[in-house]
């Protein structure tokens, strides 16, 4: 009897149906399906297939140990070498040098020829390369400020919005990012990696967290608190299921903190507050770089010339970085902002909130992120 036969004649001795074993298991019922019917090749590698083969055992009171050495057993009898293989002539090594001993020479030589032009275009490349005193400071600038731009993470993410008070379940895929806003500030978190455990059929993931990159393990159904100094304040993080690549994650922000007062915040009534924006505008008077991101999602990066019109609309946040704050002329929602001296770095981000009692006002906070 094969390991997918054994696990589907005991689920069917206990009258349990391929659903209910997917909602207590956190297993989908298609990879349930594909370990009866001893179909493995939907899982990314051995690793997983035994993970999941043992997580189904424990579930239904079967040996999972039992059940990993049938599984081992069949993938043995599949891949036995045919007869007419065995009896194949056996081929002499002096067959390859005879054919290959040409082309071992010859790959060698034009190694050599390859790697000599690509120094020579290397040596004139750096003669080219020179810095003129007039954009020196510029370059350090620009420099500078991107060795310190590493608050976004290199995957691809997606923005989801959060409310206070609600813990909310977010799917991420492995090597992928949500990101969101913790107090005025924005958050990536990045699935780095699913674990299993092959003895006790458990997972946990690597978590990273932008913008202070900091690491967590979460084992399933086992709340942590998420903080960095980058973060205005921590939040919880609950792994509540778990597939081969996909993570269930539980996000609870807690409570609205509201801002300390000195922050910069400015009052808005509007007569339609669903469709209320946060509105960025400017005009740079100098070159500077700029990094912008529009409801947590990236608009803007590299070096931006004098002159250049700014403008972005956002329903929820912008957080801005300008490598010389003195070279730009910014508004928000119509009302001129100093974001910073001549030559200073600015990074600041821009929410709207929303009055608990009147519903048609707001208050534009900008903050340092």
């Amino acid at each position: 009897m094969t390991a997918g036969a054994l696990l589907r004649k005991t689920r069917e001795e206990k009258r349990i149906s391929i659903r209910q074993a997917a909602d207590d298991t956190k297993i989908t019922s298609r990879h349930l399906q594909a370990i009866e019917d001893d179909n493995y090749l939907v899982f990314p590698g051995e690793t997983y297939a035994l993970g999941f083969l043992a997580s189904y055992a424990v579930y239904l009171d079967v040996d999972p140990e039992h059940v990993k050495r049938l599984y081992k057993g069949s993938q043995l009898t599949e891949t036995e070498t045919p007869l007419h293989e065995l009896m194949q002539p056996t081929v002499q090594i002096s067959d390859y040098v005879e054919k290959f001993a040409k082309p071992l020479i010859i790959i060698p030589v034009a190694v050599i020829v390859i790697a000599g032009i690509v120094m020579l275009v290397s040596h004139l490349s750096s003669d080219k390369q020179t810095v003129t005193p007039g954009n020196e400071a510029a370059s350090n600038t620009v420099t500078g400020f991107t060795k310190n731009s590493n608050t976004v993470p290199e995957v691809e993410s997606d923005h989801v919005k959060l409310q206070p008070g609600r813990p909310s379940p977010q799917i991420i895929k492995k090597g992928r990012a949500i990101s969101f806003s913790v107090q005025n500030t924005e958050v990536f978190l990045v699935l780095r990696d699913i674990i299993s455990d092959e003895k006790t059929g458990n997972y946990k993931v690597e978590l990273e967290v932008y913008p202070g990159r900091k690491k967590y393990t979460l084992k399933e159904e086992e709340p942590i608190d998420l903080e960095d100094p980058a973060i205005p304040r921590k939040f919880k993080a609950t792994l509540s299921g778990v597939t081969a690549n996909n993570a269930k994650i539980v996000i609870d922000l807690g409570e609205e903190v509201q801002p300390a007062e000195g922050e910069n915040q400015t009052e808005v009534r509007v007569s339609n507050p669903d469709n209320f924006l946060i509105r960025l505008e400017g005009t740079l008077t100098g070159d500077t770089y700029i990094e912008a991101f529009v409801d947590g999602k990236p608009v803007k990066r590299g070096l931006v010339l004098r002159g250049t019109h700014l403008l972005w609309e956002a329903n929820d946040s912008i957080q801005i970085k300008v490598g010389d704050a003195g070279d730009v002329n910014l508004s928000v929602n119509g009302k001129p902002e100093v974001f910073g001296k001549k030559g200073a770095v600015a990074n600041k981000i821009i929410r709207k909130m929303r009055d608990p009692v009147e519903q048609s006002k707001f208050k534009i906070v900008i903050k340092d992120a």
